[in-house]
């Protein structure tokens, strides 16, 4: 009996688990590398939309997650004092229209919940290990990571993010290169708190208030915990160490908030004040890669590593989730006999892959950059311009679902 052919995937965070345990079901034998020696806290939360949760569906795990956190019914978006621009109720319809619910998730958890999967699943995990280089040839392709450690498979899937290694080094295999990613000059601090009583009445919804030069999201992750993101401009780049404040320092970045915040809502102050935690980071953004781009011989990036997005549409993991569903949908079954994956199978299937892919991520990378440009605006007159057009952009009810069907009934019907 033929053995599986081994896939190198380079990144646990959100893509490379799922991948892994599509590919196994299709007959592969997924090995998963992460250059965090332990993982652990990372980021605060995102926001899992049905297109995402579709995908985590096969997985086995998107009732469970529905039943663990809190849905979304709506959106709101208002002034700093809390003075309502707009609002909507569809997302409510999202579980009727879409097939799930929109949710928001602590990452950490959804990570080490992907992670537990992987080694139920029987995946090989090994952390610890940084990629360096990466030698493709006839037969398959070699990774070389630190410490001289070397693994071998069929092909490689880089999964590692913004600042990917196999997107690097892609790259430079075919004489092109880049510098690191561009610092937008916005920084988020992020925070998860107990849900303020003056909130209540928006609970299950996602709500942006808008003030002079700052932005703030917040949304349930549980039935008693609400996460929020505050954006700022900020002229010191901010690395992104996804490391958690607290003590000295928490006390120290909730005073900056305040003042920062002054004048805005009870709700979003409390928010701040209640953290136990919080983390701050640089929003970085890198030109999108053309199609061709995207994968080599035996080597294909996906999530960040192919397109990466700042967080202002809340698209980046659906969309990992996405190419995980798409990718390995290409990739030929192998349950039942063994099929040769020949280096010219391989491009045409990468090659497909990427050409489907690459004008969806690519304008929702754009329009993710257009939200962010249009809601951190300073001077009466511009505030007054951007909250006109939120309150425009939210009045036609079917105008915003022909908006939500074209983002969110991907990838696959239900």
């Amino acid at each position: 009996m033929t053995s599986s052919p081994t896939v190198l995937i380079v990144g646990c965070g959100i893509a490379g688990p799922v991948l892994a345990v599509l590919l196994q079901k299709r007959g592969y034998a997924p090995i998963v590398f992460e250059k965090v020696s332990l993982l652990g806290e990372a980021g605060a939360s995102l926001l899992l939309q049905p297109n995402g949760i579709k995908v985590l569906s096969l997985l086995g795990i998107a009732e469970e997650l529905e039943q663990q956190y809190q849905p979304l019914t709506g959106h709101w978006h208002g002034r700093a004092d809390g003075a309502v621009l707009a609002a909507s109720n569809l997302a409510g319809e999202f579980k009727q229209r879409y097939g799930y619910a929109a949710v928001g998730v602590r990452r950490s958890e959804l990570n080490l919940r992907l992670k537990t999967l992987l080694l139920d699943s029987g995946i090989e995990v090994r952390e610890g290990w940084e990629l360096e280089r990466i030698k493709e040839n006839k037969k398959g392709v070699t990774a070389v990571f630190n410490g001289g450690r070397v693994a071998t498979g069929s092909f490689l899937v880089g999964c590692d993010g913004i600042k990917a290694a196999t997107r690097r080094i892609l790259l430079s295999s075919s004489s092109s290169s880049e510098g690191p990613p561009v610092f937008t000059g916005l920084t988020q601090t992020a925070g998860i708190s107990p849900t303020p009583a003056s909130l209540q009445h928006r609970f299950s919804h996602m709500c942006n208030w808008y003030g002079q030069g700052v932005h703030v999201i917040a949304y349930p992750i549980s039935k008693t915990l609400t996460s929020w993101a505050v954006t700022l401009p900020d002229p010191n780049e901010q690395p992104e160490t996804w490391r958690l404040a607290s003590g000295a320092e928490l006390a120290t970045q909730q005073n900056q908030l305040r003042t920062a915040l002054a004048g805005f809502e009870s709700a979003v102050l409390q928010l701040v004040a209640d953290a136990e935690r919080i983390i701050k980071y640089g929003l970085f953004d890198r030109e999108a890669l053309a199609a061709e781009q995207w994968y080599s011989r035996r080597c294909v990036v996906v999530g960040d590593a192919a397109h990466p997005t700042s967080p202002h549409l809340g698209h980046g993991a659906n969309q990992a989730l996405e190419d995980c569903f798409h990718l390995q949908r290409l990739l030929p079954a192998l349950q039942d006999e063994h099929v040769e994956l020949r280096e010219d199978d391989l491009m045409e299937i990468f090659r497909t892959f990427a050409q489907q892919r690459q004008p969806r991520t690519s304008m929702l990378v754009k329009e993710a950059r257009r939200q962010g440009e249009l809601r951190v605006v300073r001077g009466p007159e511009k505030c007054r311009e951007r909250d006109a057009r939120i309150a425009a952009a939210w009045e036609d009810a079917a105008v915003l679902m022909e908006n939500f069907d074209r983002l969110l009934k991907e990838p696959f019907q239900r």
